[in-house]
């Protein structure tokens, strides 16, 4: 696919750069902070600051909010936008109108309580380096540079339990996905056929385009007690699996190789007051499904709790035997592991009832992990700060430290297809002995009410050993210490 590197930069420079004057003029009403990075875990909900009209239609939107979108406490004050009511990129005073929603043309359904919806989510990213290979080095995700991707074709049908903390519900859910971001979202025994994780894919053979099924589970509720079994996206960390819960597109390490992304077993969830919820239980290890690569099983421990000046932590906890360096195509050699993670977030509304701040700190041991029988550990710090300019307008930044110890985690770890072709970074681009750095910085500009794009710049540097020789740094086709990402993506909901 041909793209002007000039035209990218442009415009991803361009969308970082409009509203700025808005955003540091506390343009737009404050809005609570949100406990997730980008609101699409609410695109069912009308936005507070969108309240829909009787008929359906867009409500009017007043002349003088279209010449000061409001203010905000702190150190920002207003500013006239002086671009009028109904342009495409104002981000203060534009009325988004309705969103288009799939469940609305399954009205059997939406009876019934079923929701059914999903997104597509389309990229393109540009390493200034120009990579002979096209990885983007130990970035997965969005691996691949000057190429166009589609990330996720989602879909999904889910009936919610709700006791309203008195009596009994059933429920279920059930997610598909298809896309490049399959190959990193795959459970040994069912998308893949072991034993090595995220290698040897079952249902397609394709190099980068695959299906995953990333969730399936029945759930029983009784009370303020919420029960699930089945395959679940693992609650731990800050990040998700869906693209929808994200504020970049761009994953940071934590995520990619620090924690594991979905779990088959059973888990319960009680909410103790309106504040304080934990729970627990039992999988049958990371990313695994049956006893090809792991035949034992897991613990997970999780608590969650609310402050009254609007702050949230959240502790997740994971125990249990899971492969280490020694596993072999005759079977997975397995030792304990054990990671942690906590996620604290809050408003800053003492400069700004816009700004939010979260931090995620990461911790994972794992006992005669490698071939020498010594032991590996990974952890590092992310730090989030978002402004909301608008309903329409959010800009980010993260900043993250994640230290491999031993040169255990992060690396290529797909594999090949039948016909030998690279699925992700090779192999032996591996045994990063050191510390990792990015700095990612970014927007979130929302079109329409289903329509969202997410320019980003991110910058990522290694200091350590490069275990494997010459010819394997982490970047730049082995022969690169840092790299700079410019990208963005297109998510439309449905």
């Amino acid at each position: 696919m041909k793209f002007s590197k000039l035209a990218l930069a442009g415009a991803v420079a361009g969308l970082l750069s409009a509203g700025t004057a808005c955003a540091q003029s506390g343009f737009g009403q404050g809005v609570p902070a949100q406990e997730t990075a980008f609101e699409y875990n609410s695109y069912y909900a009308q936005d507070d600051a969108q309240p829909p009209s009787d008929n359906g239609a867009a409500p009017a939107v007043p002349a003088a909010a279209c010449n000061s979108c409001g203010s905000s406490a702190g150190l920002f004050h207003d500013n006239p936008c002086g671009w009028g009511s109904g342009d495409l990129l104002n981000p203060c005073c534009t009325n988004l109108g309705d969103q288009w929603k799939l469940v609305d043309q399954f009205p059997c359904a939406k009876c019934k309580g079923i929701n059914i919806a999903g997104w597509l989510a389309q990229s393109y990213t540009w390493n200034t380096a120009n990579p002979g290979d096209k990885f983007n080095g130990p970035v997965t995700w969005t691996d691949r540079s000057r190429e166009y991707e589609m990330n996720q074709l989602y879909l999904y049908a889910e009936k919610v339990t709700d006791t309203k903390g008195c009596g009994v519900d059933v429920g279920y859910r059930a997610d598909v996905m298809f896309g490049t971001d399959y190959r990193f979202n795959t459970e040994s025994g069912l998308e893949t056929k072991g034993p090595v994780e995220f290698q040897n894919p079952r249902i397609s053979q394709q190099r980068f385009y695959g299906t995953a099924f990333t969730q399936f589970y029945g759930e029983v509720a009784i009370d303020n007690l919420k029960v699930k079994v089945g395959r679940w996206y693992a609650p731990v960390g800050y990040e998700t699996v869906p693209t929808t819960g994200n504020f970049f597109p761009s994953l940071p390490y934590t995520f990619q190789y620090g924690e594991p992304k979905t779990m088959t077993g059973i888990i319960g969830t009680y909410q103790a007051n309106e504040n304080v919820s934990y729970g627990g239980g039992v999988m049958h290890g990371w990313d695994n499904f049956d006893n090809t690569a792991n035949h034992n099983m897991s613990f997970i421990g999780i608590y969650t709790e609310k402050f009254s000046d609007g702050a949230s932590l959240a502790i997740a906890n994971t125990a249990g035997n899971e492969p280490n360096q020694a596993t072999s195509p005759a079977g997975a050699v397995t030792s304990f592991r054990y990671l942690q993670t906590n996620v604290y977030s809050r408003p800053l509304k003492g400069i700004s009832d816009k700004l939010n701040y979260v931090a995620q700190s990461d911790f994972g041991y794992q006992s005669n992990a490698l071939l020498n029988g010594h032991v590996a550990r990974w952890y590092g710090l992310n730090q989030y700060l978002f402004y909301k300019v608008s309903h329409r307008l959010t800009y980010g930044l993260r900043s993250e430290w994640f230290r491999d110890e031993e040169g255990f985690r992060v690396g290529g770890f797909l594999g090949t297809t039948n016909q030998g072709e690279l699925r992700g970074l090779s192999t032996a681009r591996a045994g990063y002995q050191g510390n990792f750095y990015e700095i990612t910085m970014g927007a979130n500009y929302k079109f329409t009410p289903n329509t969202t794009i997410r320019p980003y710049a991110r910058f990522d540097w290694f200091s350590g050993t490069a275990l494997n020789g010459a010819g394997t740094l982490p970047f730049n086709n082995g022969f690169g210490n840092s790299q700079t990402l410019l990208g963005f993506d297109l998510v439309t909901i449905y």
